[in-house]
């Protein structure tokens, strides 16, 4: 039993030959319990809030038990320039095992065999020029045949149990929990000493089926061991792996043995795919043509995007798409849930069904599909402008009718990316649209919330750009009339925010 004074820290090392030593470090309040009650036999008293450490009795000479740390009380009278921090263990019946060294280093110098089953008591004194302290070790020697051990198929195990299973589900893959001696059998209390978040395993009693934090098994009973078990029905949503520390002790708390456990929950596909949105409404605007002889006719082109929906599956599963009813007009990306164009409409509105399923077997579908709305609307307008052109210079004289025309010149799309940031300023100019000529001009052609442009291009903002409110692609769409000397032009210009 270690014990150092103050309740500092300890720091264990490990040489070389120490592999197959058992070596425990625990929190002395264990061993006055009222479960495991000190036997009056050890007279190892020990002190509250201490820690423990058992040796077994062929440790060799030279391993290092601990390391000490300065005190608070020479922390606070530092040494000077030149002066330095001792360390001195002082003479006692034990003293001639163990040595300390300058630096704190607490180590064995001889054979520890006459000290089994024995409590010893070291004292260090910590010593600077302007201050002393004292660290009080406590240790236990133990004949290693005695010393509790778990097989070693138990040590560094992984187990497995499902989500949703009942309460007193078995742990698969953990080997039985059977701690013993090569001395025989003792009396053993097994627990779960760490790990165990909002207590959702217990042991069970593989002879008596009791399932309890404790379990505890006199000495000459029979018994099969112990399993882990469950104590409620686990979400993997919630919590996927646990590592537990199961403990072995003797009924004085002083011989132990340490088990680690992982345990991993494993998924069952308990959640069906949900829709961000229960409906969703998309309009295409048709396309206008004009042919020599001056007729126009609309038409929406095959295989154009519609838009998109989207569910997503709180397994983290991959979800597909389809049409709940087959469609001669709208097909579905069943990947990416994109919608398209199949024929050339003949009505203003289609109505469809999505199901969004998992890609796990056995698979889940939505609960309930996701209705579409799908307009077919006119092109949209196409500013005219009229232009008056000169009377013929060579008939100066003649007067006639002045010939108009109309021009119309379509510049492409651009698309723009900026962050919500970007807008978080009324007022504030995000980007200048690009001139092709000096003349030219430029005015927003609809009315938008977001956004406003001025004759020199300057884009604004118009309302502070919030994310949530825009809608399904996320993206401020305006056109804009570009003036030129009597040849206008538009082109329209989407803004598409990131998160």
């Amino acid at each position: 039993m270690l014990v150092l004074s103050g309740g500092r820290k300890m720091r264990k090392k490990k040489g070389p030959m120490w592999s197959g030593f058992m070596l425990m470090v625990v929190l002395a309040t264990a061993l006055a319990s009222e479960d495991a009650p000190l036997a009056p036999m050890m007279d190892f008293a020990v002190t509250k809030n201490a820690l423990s450490l058992v040796l077994p009795h062929d440790t060799y000479p030279g391993y290092t038990i601990k390391q000490l740390e300065p005190s608070n009380v020479t922390s606070l009278h530092q040494p000077e320039y030149g002066q330095t921090l001792n360390f001195r263990l002082l003479d006692t019946t034990y003293s001639k095992y163990f040595t300390v060294l300058e630096n704190g280093v607490v180590m064995t110098t001889g054979d520890l065999s006459p000290l089994v089953n024995q409590p010893v008591h070291l004292t260090v004194l910590e010593e600077t020029p302007n201050s002393t302290a004292t660290h009080h070790l406590e240790l236990f020697v133990m004949d290693r045949k005695d010393m509790l051990r778990f097989p070693g198929a138990t040590l560094d195990t992984v187990g497995e149990v499902m989500e949703n299973q009942p309460p007193g589900t078995p742990v698969r893959g953990i080997p039985h929990l059977q701690a013993n001696s090569a001395s025989g059998s003792k009396s053993i209390s097994y627990r779960i000493i760490s790990g165990n978040e909002d207590k959702a395993f217990a042991l069970k009693d593989l002879t008596t089926e009791k399932v309890a934090d404790v379990i505890s098994i006199s000495e000459g009973e029979k018994t099969d061991g112990v399993i882990l078990v469950t104590t409620k029905s686990l979400d993997r949503e919630e919590k996927k792996d646990y590592t537990l520390t199961i403990e072995a002790a003797d009924a004085e708390g002083i011989n132990k043995a340490i088990a680690k456990i992982a345990v991993t929950v494993l998924d069952v596909n308990d959640n069906r795919p949900v829709f961000s949105r229960p409906e969703y409404k998309f309009s295409m605007a048709g396309v206008k043509s004009t042919d020599l002889h001056g007729n126009s006719t609309v038409s929406w082109p095959r295989f154009s995007r519609l838009g998109h929906v989207e569910a997503k599956d709180e397994d983290g599963d991959k979800v597909a798409y389809k049409l709940l009813t087959p469609s001669n007009y709208v097909i579905i990306v069943p990947q990416t849930g994109e919608l398209l164009l199949a024929n050339e409409p003949d009505m203003q509105e289609i109505l469809v069904e999505v199901e969004a399923h998992d890609l796990r077997s056995p698979s889940l579908s939505s609960a309930k599909p996701a209705r579409i709305l799908i307009e077919f609307v006119a092109p949209e307008p196409i500013p005219m402008i009229v232009q008056h052109l000169n009377h013929d210079a060579i008939n100066q004289h003649s007067h006639r009718r002045d010939k108009r025309r109309v021009t119309r010149a379509v510049r492409p799309t651009k698309r723009i990316e900026f962050t919500e940031t970007d807008g978080d300023v009324d007022g504030k100019i995000v980007f200048t649209l690009e001139k092709e000529t000096d003349r030219e001009t430029f005015k927003i052609r609809d009315e938008n919330v977001w956004v406003g442009v001025e004759a020199n291009g300057a884009v604004r903002v118009r309302k502070k750009w919030d994310y949530e409110e825009l809608g399904p692609e996320k993206t401020i769409d305006f056109w804009v009339i570009i003036t030129n000397s009597g040849h206008n032009g538009e082109s329209i210009f989407l803004i598409t925010i990131l998160q």
